[in-house]
């Protein structure tokens, strides 16, 4: 059996053939030119909410055991 390989994108910045990741996306391999998947800035968002939110349960738990 013979793998072929097609590419649906180009980089924007060089015109390298690249590969999507599963949720789009790419970081080319010649230049490094990266495109971020949709939604990666709610993603983000959402993740420094979660750990600010695990930080003060952390600190919470914490103070419960000195005293």
């Amino acid at each position: 059996m013979v793998a072929t390989v097609t590419y649906s994108r180009y980089c924007a910045h060089c015109g390298t053939p690249v590969s999507e990741g599963p949720e789009g996306g790419y970081v080319c391999g010649a230049c490094f030119h990266v495109v971020e998947p949709l939604g990666a800035d709610e993603a983000r968002k959402a993740r420094r909410v979660e750990r600010a939110v695990m930080v003060v349960e952390a600190a919470r738990l914490r103070a419960m055991r000195e005293h």
